[in-house]
């Protein structure tokens, strides 16, 4: 099995709390490259949105259940990255503070402007690691996964609302030539969006893990910088 991370968009008054649970598996590249080189596979096992307006306590409740079910089934704790942009450290503490005298890693990264993602340590010290990352970023990360199909979604009623988030994204340009990036009509959100970017943003280096030739469907979201050729592989999704 490959390294897991979770990616978890904390919700506020009008948005929900989305959790998103990914596996990288290392596979052989589709061209049959001789230099046997491989390429990220993100296989996502498990999509949540919370109910809107849940506590900060009870979304630290559900994500310590989650990480309980991970390790688990899996016998490795993951890597969490939590969007500490609008609710700051405090709300990353209270989850931080249910993971006490386990090696699990809370990461608080705060969205900006731009196409770059930094990995810094956290100005308070005590060893801890903060990640700074760019919307534009993300965006192409995503762009990348699903276009060359490393991307899986399971087919489960959560990911066909993430299909959804992608289609209303937009990328819109302020008056001061600032890029804004998210879902800005009226009842729609980009929290499952989010959150799989959080979870997806690296690429760790690990052994090379089992093939999967299982073909999904594709996704077509005109009108999104998300237009793209598919998801790929259908996942199996996991109860957590």
């Amino acid at each position: 099995m490959g390294i897991i991370t979770v990616g978890i968009d904390i919700g506020q008054k009008v948005d929900p709390t989305a959790i998103a649970v990914s596996e990288v598996q290392l596979r052989p590249r589709a061209d049959e490259d001789p230099g046997g080189y491989t390429d990220d596979h993100h296989i996502i096992r498990h999509l949540e949105r919370l109910q809107l307006g849940t506590p900060y306590p009870k979304v630290a409740d559900r994500l310590v259940k989650i990480v309980e079910g991970i390790i688990a089934r899996s016998g490795q704790e993951p890597i969490v990255y939590a969007d500490a942009t609008g609710v700051g450290l405090p709300v990353v503490d209270v989850l931080r503070e249910r993971f006490k005298g386990r090696y699990v890693k809370i990461i608080p990264v705060y969205f900006t402007h731009g196409d770059r993602r930094s990995v810094e340590d956290v100005p308070e010290g005590g060893g801890g690691k903060q990640v700074k990352l760019g919307k534009a970023w993300l965006v192409s990360r995503l762009q990348a996964l699903l276009q060359t199909t490393r991307l899986h979604l399971p087919a489960t009623e959560e990911a066909r609302a993430l299909a959804k988030e992608l289609q209303d994204y937009e990328i819109r340009i302020t008056e001061n030539a600032n890029d804004t990036y998210g879902a800005f009509k009226v009842g729609t959100h980009d929290d499952l969006v989010t959150a799989l970017g959080l979870a997806v943003q690296d690429a760790p280096v690990i052994p090379q893990a089992a093939i999967s030739s299982r073909l999904g469907n594709i996704l077509q979201a005109p009108g999104s910088p998300f237009t793209t050729r598919s998801f790929r592989g259908a996942s199996r999704p996991r109860r957590y």
